[in-house]
């Protein structure tokens, strides 16, 4: 008779490294964590660069876990009531755009740096050593699931992202996209909205299944 897995996780409720701590925090391995009510992300640090994601029964065991690369799932696990491990499975990173997963593409549009902790939406860079880095990439490239119903469209091939709380367009982004000046200096061209106070977004429209995907931004006034 075969036997079955049984996970060796912690009940939430007995886990010292989610009780008595607050809803964010880094934990003692770097990863930077944010739990309450059964629910937990952690963030690894930019060398890893992974978002783990876990839910757990009402008595504190644990229910599922997933780990993503940037928003692709890598890694799908689920348990029944008793601990056994009841489902998993082990995914190849998809190379959606121009033949690189989505982690790369991005890194190299500019958005981010693995290797120094910059990015795009704050001035100084993230420590290399918690995951604060990737909790930031992970809050600011959003990806639009298009659903039927309470299912991903699995007909859809079009996906949307999101680019947003730009402090500094990254130069990458500008040598590709923007404008050159008068003055030789390349800038993204303000096509909606020239008032002050405008908040750039930024749009890739990607086709999964070609590979190819279009960029576009809209500068938004945002009116309190």
């Amino acid at each position: 008779m075969e036997q079955k897995e049984k996970t060796t996780e912690l009940n939430y409720f007995k886990n010292p490294r989610y009780q008595n701590k607050p809803n964010y925090f880094i934990a003692e391995d770097g990863n930077y964590i944010y739990h309450e009510d059964l629910y937990v992300n952690e963030y690894t640090t930019p060398n890893k660069f992974n978002k783990i994601q876990k839910l757990y029964y009402k008595d504190g065991s644990l229910k599922s876990k997933m780990t993503y690369s940037l928003f692709s799932c890598i890694k799908s696990e689920e348990w029944d009531e008793n601990g056994f491990l009841i489902e998993k499975e082990e995914y190849e990173l998809k190379k959606d755009i121009d033949g690189m997963d989505y982690a790369s593409f991005f890194e190299k549009e500019g958005w981010y740096d693995r290797k120094t902790g910059q990015t795009a939406f704050r001035e100084e860079p993230y420590p290399l050593n918690t995951g604060e880095f990737t909790d930031m990439v992970n809050r600011r490239i959003k990806y639009d699931y298009k659903f039927v119903g309470m299912v991903e469209d699995p007909n859809d091939s079009t996906i949307n992202i999101t680019i947003t709380n730009i402090k500094k367009v990254p130069q990458q982004f500008l040598d590709k996209y923007g404008t050159i000046g008068e003055d030789g200096v390349k800038y993204l061209e303000r096509r909606n909205n020239t008032s002050d106070g405008c908040e750039l977004h930024v749009f890739y429209i990607i086709d999964s299944n070609t590979g190819t995907y279009k960029v576009d931004w809209a500068y938004i006034l945002y009116i309190e």
